[in-house]
């Protein structure tokens, strides 16, 4: 699993994201954030890790379509800083905002984001849609690699022993994540 030093530390720095700080490590657009994703993949030659990056990125463009006036928008992607480590983040709506367009009972965030890394979800039917963070999950577990991911006060984390989900006591608005294709 991915230390809590290292999650603590990216928490810590997410208000400074929000302000408008590390403009370089912002995309704002898609093809902005693609055209990052291509090369720090080209560059670290991983191409089912750019894959998992690359969805978990798409999903701020797909799914993110009410950003508040004054938030910044678009992903914040940090390939570059800590080799050992990938950071993003985004300041939209959100996994439980999300979902629930598609299953109104969902009842809080842990609640949506077991169903976002585990059932699959469309909201066009009768499209098989929604495989994305089953993707994500499944990729990271065979891989032995390492994810946190947290939307609104909801955790997934998961390396090659598996996956789990808990309440975490930061409340975040959209979502981040932080990644690792080494194994700790």
């Amino acid at each position: 699993m991915i230390q809590s030093t290292v999650i603590e530390d990216f928490v810590n720095k997410i208000s400074r994201i929000k302000l408008g700080d590390y403009p370089d490590y912002f995309s704002r657009t898609r093809d902005i954030f693609d055209a990052r994703l291509v090369t720090y993949t080209n560059k670290n030659q991983n191409w089912l890790f750019g894959a998992v990056l690359g969805e978990i990125g798409a999903n701020t463009f797909d799914h993110n379509f009410s950003f508040s006036d004054n938030i910044i928008k678009g992903i914040f992607c940090d390939f570059e800083s800590n080799q050992d480590f990938v950071f993003m983040c985004d300041f939209g709506a959100g996994i439980k905002s999300t979902l629930s367009k598609s299953i109104p009972e969902i009842n809080n965030d842990l609640e949506a984001l077991e169903i976002a890394f585990t059932k699959p979800v469309s909201g066009r039917a009768p499209e098989l849609r929604g495989n994305g963070l089953k993707f994500v999950i499944s990729s990271i577990v065979e891989n032995k690699w390492n994810l946190f991911f947290q939307s609104g006060n909801a955790v997934c984390k998961a390396d090659g022993k598996g996956y789990f989900f808990e309440k975490s006591d930061y409340n975040h608005n959209g979502c981040f994540c932080v990644l690792s294709c080494k194994e700790f």
